[in-house]
């Protein structure tokens, strides 16, 4: 900080002292559609501002707080849903922060189509052999100049929970680069919580009063009235934060949530949420890892079997797509998997009792052998949930005495990284973004999931209209129509004309032939002539086939029936002049 001494007209002397630095942050909380929160600490008490607009050289609206303070908090509201802002900070005399990098994207619509961008850090508050630094730089190269929508912590954030630990294991290492522009969401770990028993019982660490959260449901989902645990609403995704390691006194005791599944404060939360999103994806984030043989062993570790055996049936059962996890510094991702509730023995002996078959690979869509996308819909039951354990940003380490869990599809021991996945519309694609070298990065592991595809579909079109036809999945389009020989096309949307009283076959299909639809289309009305000629001659007619005691004809031009030969119709009508010339024993039946 400077001092300045100033001189009045009398002589007396005074003196103003101007914050010179931000120490901490700013970053970015509570987004939502048309508002988000911004926080950031100054080493001095001033009164804060934040200046805004949709470009880095037009911030033409502020806000300002009311009192003097060293810890702000500046909620900007009335924004633009699906929009760039970008912002600068400082006080009511002076910016402390400005720039291009210093932007923050507002929530879309709950029915967007574009892609969504999600970063989930693991276990990232600590920084041994350089990883934490290491992680951060390979994430920052492979995002470019690509805004991230949402930055998650999937807990241990800090190692230790005090402040002067969080300043120094998390604010100084992100302040500068993701933090200032990607909304934040957290869960606490066991380090939040300093390990300690008595802070999991009071709740009385830096990490609540560090985040804010949206506990009343400020950006969808069920007030929770805690900042323990919660959840939000960003485009088609359903985000739900809990919290493994704090507790909360149930009859008489203190309790973690998966103690006791019916009393529980936070578990009788969680259903309740889960019961009433409607959204298309379900995303958990917790601490504790249900599966993991890396740094922590899920067979023995008591907390980690109460979670697989108490909390999974719930998850599962509403349908969660995908739990993120922590804890275990490693990277492991399992196939989509339901009511692996016991030993991992289990799942060696009998794996198709606790995966559908169809999501027997894994899952990288890339055209290598059984790589097909996983598939899902939007209904609330038990389809097979992905668990990813992604808790090497920051700590690093396993234990070599184990194995690999036989749930997994992908184990990567001492291997830093973090896991980012994009969702667009009904398609969610997840990476492992593993550092290689400093600022370089590889993708080490993937995997595609698509919702409420491969559909089989009969149109019906009313005469003189045309009909779209799109893919139901989002990938390269193939198609072909085995009634229509010459018919092809590569475009996601193709339009037909469906002659009258026609019916053909449209099929779609992915270059990787995981995923198809199939279309039948009907030109309903009548089907009519086409010139004259014989009756089973098929390009006589509009519909390019024999007619059937289900058709409506209306003959515009002379057709014989050959002699011996009976033909059907439901109806026919004859436009004048116009006959039919029955061959010796012809006959037509009709069925009206």
């Amino acid at each position: 900080m400077r001092t300045f001494l100033l001189f009045g007209y009398f002589g007396a002397i005074c003196t103003t002292t101007i914050a010179q630095t931000i120490t901490r942050g700013p970053y970015l909380q509570m987004g939502t559609q048309t508002a988000v929160s911004i926080r950031w600490r100054t080493d001095i008490p001033t009164v804060g501002k934040i200046s805004y607009g949709l470009s880095a050289d037009n911030l033409s609206a502020s806000v300002s707080e009311a009192a003097s303070t060293t810890e702000h908090e500046v909620r900007v509201t009335g924004l633009t849903s699906d929009s760039q802002y970008f912002y600068s900070v400082g006080t009511t005399t002076q910016v402390l922060q400005q720039g291009s990098d210093n932007y923050f994207l507002t929530a879309p619509s709950a029915t967007t189509k574009r892609k969504i961008r999600v970063a989930s850090f693991g276990d990232c508050g600590i920084n041994p052999i350089n990883n934490q630094t290491n992680v951060r730089d390979a994430f920052l190269n492979f995002r470019g100049n690509t805004p991230t929508d949402l930055w998650m912590l999937i807990g241990d954030n800090s190692y230790d929970g005090d402040d002067p630990a969080f300043q120094v294991n998390f604010f100084e290492p992100y302040q500068t680069n993701l933090m200032k522009n990607s909304m934040l969401f957290a869960v606490p770990g066991n380090h939040d919580y300093s390990n300690n028993t008595t802070l999991a019982d009071n709740h009385n660490i830096p990490y609540f009063s560090i985040f804010s959260f949206p506990t009343n449901a400020e950006a969808g989902g069920v007030a929770s009235g805690t900042k323990e645990w919660y959840s939000f609403d960003y485009g088609p995704i359903h985000f739900v934060m809990l919290d493994g390691f704090g507790t909360r006194p149930v009859n008489g005791s203190a309790a973690r949530f998966y103690a006791d599944t019916v009393n529980h404060p936070q578990v009788i939360w969680l259903k309740q949420d889960l019961a009433a999103t409607t959204k298309k994806w379900k995303i958990v984030y917790m601490h504790f890892p249900p599966y993991s043989q890396g740094a922590h062993n899920s067979e023995s570790e008591p907390e980690l079997v109460a979670i697989r055996q108490q909390i999974n049936p719930i998850l599962e059962r509403f349908g969660v797509d995908m739990v993120m996890l922590g804890h275990s510094h490693s990277y492991e991702r399992s196939y989509p998997i339901h009511d692996q509730y016991g030993s991992m023995s289990d799942f060696t002996a009998n794996p198709s009792l606790y995966r559908f078959p169809e999501d027997n690979g894994t899952g990288r869509y890339d055209g290598s052998d059984n790589s097909c996308a996983y598939k899902s819909t939007s209904e609330k039951k038990k389809q097979g949930t992905v668990y990813v354990v992604a808790g090497s940003a920051g700590a690093l380490g396993y234990n070599p005495a184990l194995g690999p869990h036989p749930v997994m599809v992908s184990t990567q021991r001492q291997a830093g990284g973090s896991f980012y996945f994009d969702v667009e519309d009904n398609r969610l694609d997840a990476k492992f973004i593993q550092y290689n070298t400093p600022s370089d990065y590889a993708i080490t592991d993937q995997f595609t999931v698509m919702k409420d595809v491969g559909l089989t579909q009969t149109l019906t079109v009313p005469a003189g209209q045309s009909i779209t036809l799109t893919a139901s999945y989002i990938s390269d389009y193939q198609w072909s129509s085995p009634t229509n020989g010459g018919f092809s096309a590569s475009t996601r949307s193709v339009v037909i004309n469906p002659p009258v009283g026609s019916t053909s076959t449209y099929v779609v299909r992915d270059s990787k032939n995981c995923v198809q639809d199939v279309f039948t289309v009907i030109g309903s009305g009548p089907m009519f002539t086409l010139k004259a000629g014989n009756w089973n001659d098929p390009t006589v007619w509009s519909g390019n086939r024999i007619p059937t005691s289900t058709d409506e004809l209306q003959l515009k031009h002379i057709v014989s029936v050959p002699d011996n030969t009976q033909v059907h119709a439901l109806k026919v009508s004859y436009d004048p002049g116009i006959k039919l010339q029955l061959g010796t024993q012809a006959k037509l039946s009709l069925a009206n």
